[in-house]
């Protein structure tokens, strides 16, 4: 983050953004060395993030987009060589669904 582009936002917001950036780390990392953490994942995201302490809050994202785009671009590239086009929709669909 640079400090110009963090000096708009409040501290609130920022660790926000970080929460989420760690977040999303944390589940790349995971994703790369942990064998039955990605096939729980593949099979029930949802419950596998939460049973983790894992959460991907739409709110948190959208500040990590704002304060730190590069991050979180490198993050979600990451990301995506790692988990197929279901667990994405798995994601964004409706739990109740």
């Amino acid at each position: 983050m640079t400090a110009t582009s963090v000096s708009q936002f409040t501290d609130a917001q920022v660790a926000d953004a970080e929460r989420a950036a760690t977040t999303l780390e944390t589940l790349v990392s995971r994703l790369g060395h942990d064998e039955a953490f990605a096939k729980a994942l593949a099979e029930d995201p949802r419950a596998t993030l939460g049973a983790h302490g894992l959460s991907l809050e739409k709110e948190s994202m959208e500040m990590l987009m704002l304060v730190d785009a590069p991050r979180f671009d490198a993050a979600c590239d990451k990301l995506f060589d790692l988990v197929d086009s279901d667990f994405m929709l798995a994601m964004v669909s409706p739990s109740c669904g």
